[in-house]
């Protein structure tokens, strides 16, 4: 190829083509410094996580434990405020057995009577028990068990030959305790209006009378591999136990 001046453009003043590449990249130190960092990020990323989590968990629990006591509580105090001494009938209570196994912990009879349901069942006084169950599969844990049973209009239970039939009330017990009341303020673990037939009318008297108040508690699992638990307690008047048989004040 020819230019101006006669000067061949080929082969004149020409400078050879070269290509040059550059290459970039991390170095090993560089990827295992990058590496741990965002081990440690995710490291703490999972155990707020995590404890956000055992939070929330706790949370639920307690609030379910909260309810449970809640729903229990009620209807003890129903039961109890309003519990009677008709003739023929006793109030009978004892300690806790070793276990949540043994006969009823507390027996009387009571003008709350849960109608399940309103069609065919009757209003009227029953005798309400409260018994212990151990659980099967939780060792230490108890289930605090309702029975209800409607009076006859002879005094007797209906169907008094069968054996009570008892509902859940609460689970997940460490442990229940009521404690009675006597006129004095002397708190009692045990109470029994039962009288011997030849008994005189001052025995009697003696005997034969309601708790002036129950407390009542209840003391829920709360973790058991750490051995907590959360107790709840109410104080249950009993307005019958304040009133003697001769109709003046017990207190």
């Amino acid at each position: 190829m020819k230019i101006p001046g006669g000067q061949d453009r080929q082969g004149e003043g020409t400078l050879p083509h070269r290509i040059v590449t550059v290459s970039t990249g991390f170095t090993l130190l560089e990827i295992m410094l990058a590496t741990l960092i965002l081990a440690l990020v995710v490291s703490m990323i999972t155990l707020s996580l995590s404890g956000s989590l055992n939070v929330m968990e706790a949370t639920r629990v307690q609030g379910e434990l909260y309810y449970r006591a809640q729903v229990a509580l009620e209807r003890i105090s129903d039961d109890l405020a309003s519990a009677v001494l008709p003739v023929g009938v006793d109030f009978i209570a004892r300690p806790a057995g070793e276990g949540g196994s043994g006969p009823p912990l507390l027996r009387f009879v009571s003008n709350a009577h849960v109608r399940l349901d309103p069609a065919r069942d009757q209003r009227g006084m029953a005798t309400i028990a409260y018994a212990l169950r151990p659980d099967p599969d939780q060792p230490d844990t108890v289930a605090l068990l309702r029975s209800d049973r409607l009076l006859s209009p002879a005094g007797g239970e209906e169907g008094e030959a069968a054996k009570p039939v008892y509902f859940l009330l609460a689970d997940r017990l460490r442990s229940v305790r009521f404690v009675y009341l006597d006129k004095n303020g002397d708190e009692l673990e045990e109470w029994d209006t039962r009288v011997e037939d030849d008994a005189t009318a001052e025995q009697r008297g003696k005997l034969r009378h309601l708790p002036v108040a129950v407390r009542c508690e209840l003391d829920f699992w709360l973790d058991r591999e750490q051995e907590s638990s959360l107790s709840f307690r109410t104080m249950v008047e009993l307005p019958t136990g304040r009133i003697r048989r001769d109709g003046q004040p017990g207190a």
